[in-house]
């Protein structure tokens, strides 16, 4: 739950506070608000950013003469020298335009972006953190675009008929090994990391840059804030554990930290559990970021987390009729450096070094089996302007991974894989015009487990129709190494491969934004095997393939009611892959044919209250009828959930205070992921099946927090 606070954070930079100096709003040419624009006095620390309406409020202390500065991307700095002399003052502001961004054309096929500074973005860290049904975790509100499954039973991102683990996340262009909470069996996890810590994300269903390797489905991308604006402190308290963050700014430096213990004690005692938890989930987490400019232009960013997390369970082994002891412990730890700046006038340079240690001990029937993964990372990225039209990036990068597994049972069974990642890219990008675009690209990545080396050429291409409207064209292979917990016993397999094609459709004005996209994968050399448990590496071969197709639709509108935010989001998929141990070509359990997402978001603004609701639906999913002797016959029920959230701002001793509510499946819809069956079969000569369900019906979250 500790992504709920980022939900209020935003909100409390938003509201309008009660101690006003300095009002107003903030439009461009056309009256249309620009919302979330910068506001601040050029030489201190004071500053907001204007709310969804684009109006906007700033309390100062400073006197005398001021030059306010309004900044958003895609749009002309505009700056304004007042006089203040402790009178209220109102304001509005009329932006211009950056030509750039009216006329020229970018590449949008398979890139969903959510930026506080592109204006071409989809969404922003807002919209992340305040969509009803993710509860401020960034992959849940990813959940919500079209190419999305919703695969209730993991809480994993699932993109046009990939798995999982075909799903990517890197941190200021730095691999992030394990991105989500460890799980249990049919338990939900979410994402590790806050939206508010980002000032950029990126989620490509397919076609993405050269740069990003080993990810045959999806990439998330993550850019972490820069400087702290100002000196700031939060304090939370919510139903299921407490919070802190502190924010501190010098001149040239910024250091922030924040905080959280949670507890499902009294949540599970509020809301059925369809669990036998004998020890509720617990975890505790830290994260610091510090930042620091280097000369005129550089910026040195470190980032390091922390996470703890604990839970136990007797586990339903519907199979065996049993009901088993399991318990799971989780330590990770995440550290990044980065650098940015420039090499002289037509050089660009990006660097860094990562580290991460996930160690999971879990506990089955008295049984430990403990993991290990560590991993560590170098990379250089160099940009050359080469001219206004052309960018070139060579980019290579290093990592290193260690996986360790300690299996004691009647004796003690070790398992463990080293490997080694080299890696290079080169990428142009070239404008030929305002109306056509071009990126061709190529990655050649190294893997010593493996003994292979892939070669994967890419290309993209963007030609702008009319003055708002544009088509997209992007073709590119892909390779990722076979999971460790395959490699583990057949370490000689080789690297998984998928073609993507996608064309894309994107039409934008007035707030408005229009997206359409065709696409296919065709994947080769997935992973076989006729047991999941059996060491023999003669168990498994790269003989699997499979395919994945489909159109996705996307409409928001931020523009037709004065308050309301809403987007529509749909996917068609038709897909079927022969992999694992499925004997033959069919749809998998996690793939259903139909996807929508409805997100609306309103501000009150008289109120100080802002208010969201999301439907989400997803048709019937497949699993294996053991009563059935065809396979993956079987058909889940439609999937539905309306889930709601309501903040309502105010102050307390002069300082933001902020009261917020999240709610999901509120009217209780009776959904479930699959079935799970009995190892033999009854008298009638049938297998008993017991439904897979979610481990809560209704429930909701209460948090209270102070910002000063």
């Amino acid at each position: 739950m500790r992504q709920t606070l980022t939900i209020l954070l935003i909100l409390a930079a938003a509201s309008v506070s009660a101690q006003q100096t300095l009002s107003g709003t903030v439009t461009d040419k056309k009256g249309e608000a620009v919302s979330y624009a910068n506001i601040y006095f050029e030489g201190s620390y004071d500053g907001t950013i204007s709310d969804t309406e684009g109006n906007f409020s700033l309390s100062t202390n400073l006197t005398g003469e001021q030059l306010l500065t309004v900044s958003f991307m895609g749009y002309e700095k505009y700056s304004q020298l007042l006089h203040l002399d402790g009178k209220d003052t109102i304001l509005t502001v009329v932006m211009k335009e950056q030509l750039s961004e009216i006329d020229e054309v970018t590449i949008t096929a398979g890139v969903f972006s959510a930026s506080d500074k592109k204006k071409s973005a989809t969404l922003n860290s807002f919209d992340i953190a305040s969509t009803a049904s993710a509860m401020g975790d960034i992959y849940g509100a990813y959940a919500t675009m079209p190419g999305s499954q919703k695969v209730g039973e993991e809480g994993m991102l699932f993109v046009r008929g990939g798995d999982s683990y075909e799903v990517k996340t890197f941190m200021d262009g730095m691999l992030v090994q394990s991105p989500f909470f460890a799980k249990m069996p049919d338990i939900p996890t979410r994402g590790r990391y806050s939206p508010l810590l980002f000032s950029e994300t990126i989620f490509s269903t397919g076609g993405y840059s050269a740069e990003y390797g080993q990810a045959l489905s999806s990439v998330v991308d993550l850019t972490t804030n820069g400087m702290e604006t100002d000196n700031k402190t939060s304090l939370g308290l919510m139903t299921v554990g407490a919070s802190a963050s502190v924010g501190r700014r010098w001149e040239n430096s910024s250091l922030a930290f924040s905080g959280l213990y949670a507890n499902n004690a009294l949540h599970h005692k509020l809301f059925k559990q369809n669990v036998d938890w004998t020890k509720d989930p617990v975890m505790a987490d830290g994260t610091l970021m510090y930042r620091v400019k280097v000369g005129e232009s550089g910026l040195l960013k470190a980032f390091c987390s922390y996470n703890f997390n604990a839970m136990e369970m007797n586990y339903d082994n519907f199979e065996q009729g049993t009901m088993d002891p399991l318990a799971m412990v989780n330590n990770t730890l995440y550290a990044n450096t980065n650098y940015t700046g420039e090499l002289g006038e037509k050089w660009l340079i990006r660097t860094g070094l990562a580290y991460s240690r996930d160690l999971e001990d879990i506990t089955y029937k008295g049984d430990p089996v403990n993991t290990t993964l560590s991993a560590s990372q170098a990379k250089l990225v160099l940009t050359h302007l080469t001219t206004d039209k052309v960018k070139i990036r060579i980019g290579a990068d290093v990592i290193y991974e260690q996986y360790g597994q300690e299996i004691k049972m009647d004796s003690t069974f070790s398992l463990d894989l080293t490997d080694i990642q080299p890696s290079l890219f080169l990428e142009s990008e070239i404008k030929l015009s305002k109306k056509l675009a071009l990126r061709l690209g190529a990655r050649a990545e190294y893997t010593s487990l493996l003994e292979s080396l892939d070669l994967s050429p890419r290309i993209a291409a963007a030609y702008k129709t009319g003055k708002n409207s544009q088509v997209s064209l992007a073709w590119g292979k892909y390779h990722q190494r076979p999971e460790a917990e395959i490699l583990k016993f057949a370490p000689g397999l080789s690297a998984e491969r998928a073609d993507h094609y996608i064309l894309n459709f994107q039409y934008r004005n007035n707030r408005r934004i229009f997206r359409a996209e065709a696409y296919m994968k065709q994947y080769d050399q997935l992973v076989k095997y006729r047991d999941p448990y059996d060491p023999d590496p003669s168990n498994y071969n790269n003989n699997g393939r499979g395919y994945a197709g489909g159109l996705d639709i996307f409409w928001r509108d931020q523009s037709s009611m004065k308050g309301l935010d809403y987007w529509i989001s749909y996917s068609y998929l038709d897909t079927q892959r022969d992999y694992k141990n499925f004997p033959s070509h069919a749809a998998p359990s996690y793939a259903s044919a139909h996807n929508l997402s409805l997100v609306f978001k309103y501000f009150f603004t008289r109120l100080s209250t802002f208010a969201g609701l999301t439907y989400s639906y997803a048709s019937p999913r497949p699993y294996d009828d053991l009563n059935s002797q065809e396979f993956m016959s079987g058909r889940t029920r439609s999937y539905n959930d309306i889930s709601m959230n309501i903040t309502y701002v105010t102050t307390l001793f002069r300082n933001d205070f902020i009261i917020h509510m999240n709610i999901t499946n509120v009217f209780g819809f009776k959904n479930e992921f699959g079935y799970t069956y009995s190892s033999t079969p009854g008298a009638d000569g049938l297998y008993a099946s017991q439904a897979v369900i979610p481990t809560v019906g209704t429930q909701a979250v209460l948090v209270f927090l102070l910002s000063f």
